[in-house]
């Protein structure tokens, strides 16, 4: 009977600290061009740096969204007073992993440049339509994660809107516990759009 609860036990942690990133689709897919490998240099392109809209779990929309550099966590002051953002897509293995090169402008000088690597995943679930998955993933964990902490997860994905301005959808997970009593944190799934510029 010991073992059996054990091996229960045992089960239970390792289901929790499996933490996966969950993307809530029904926000977007009224609004999304699906990308494929055949357009995705349609990505490529200038967008304001500001988005004009923002969208929650529920569906809620409203004009208060935030910039790129915030939502794709750049840490950098180079960015603070920027007005665009230029994406060019880069592929990389069999059409099927891509660099996302971000150049950050202030009144047409480059102010700022990073990467990411990307993945178009079609056919997946979480990625029923097509988004470039951005490598991204930050786990953070504190304490002895689900009995004395716990763990903070998150990443990014990206598209395009119907009218092709850029889509940039992020989830935000914060979960733990104490001695295995689970307490709920939060979680945060929500996307913003961007106008294209050209």
């Amino acid at each position: 009977m010991k073992k059996f609860a054990l091996t229960i036990v045992l089960i239970i942690i390792v289901f929790s600290l499996s933490s996966c990133v969950s993307f809530g689709k029904s926000m977007i897919k009224d609004d999304l061009l699906e990308l494929k490998k055949e357009n995705v240099h349609m990505i490529d392109g200038e967008y304001n740096y500001n988005g004009y809209e923002y969208v929650r779990n529920n569906n809620v929309k409203s004009d208060r969204a935030g910039n790129v550099g915030d939502i794709l966590d750049v840490k950098s002051s180079l960015i603070n007073n920027c007005d665009r953002v230029r994406i060019k897509s880069v592929p990389l293995v069999k059409d099927k992993m891509y660099e996302i090169q971000f150049a950050f402008l202030k009144d047409n000088e480059v102010k700022c440049l990073f990467k990411y690597d990307a993945e178009l995943k079609k056919g997946m679930l979480l990625l029923k339509k097509g988004m470039l998955l951005l490598k991204n993933y930050i786990s953070k964990c504190h304490g002895v994660p689900y009995l004395l902490g716990g763990c903070q997860v998150s990443q990014s994905r990206m598209g395009l809107t119907k009218n092709q301005n850029l889509l940039i959808q992020k989830y935000r997970d914060n979960s733990g516990a104490l001695l295995l009593f689970f307490w709920s944190g939060y979680t945060i799934n929500y996307a913003e759009k961007y106008k294209r510029i050209n």
